[in-house]
């Protein structure tokens, strides 16, 4: 998608929890031992807000892992 959207300004980004979070759409009878293991949606907020941000402008075809997105956005070069 980013390729197709490259000469228009929209920008086209993955953005991926690392694993399995806690939602809507775990089961109720999911195994405590394996409830313990999701990760919490909120994972995905701090993200999600940046890439909404003027911040992220011009931000594109990235691979973001949300547990590890401090790491991702301090190596990226300044603007």
């Amino acid at each position: 998608m980013a390729a197709d959207l490259a000469d228009t300004p929209i920008t086209v980004n993955q953005l991926l929890p690392a694993g399995a979070t806690e939602s809507g759409m775990i089961p109720e009878d999911l195994p405590v031992e394996a409830r313990a293991r999701l990760l919490p949606a909120d994972v995905m907020a701090a993200p999600i807000r940046w890439l909404c941000s003027p911040e992220a402008s011009g931000v594109y075809d990235e691979r973001i892992v949300a547990t590890e997105f401090g790491s991702w956005l301090a190596s990226r070069p300044p603007r």
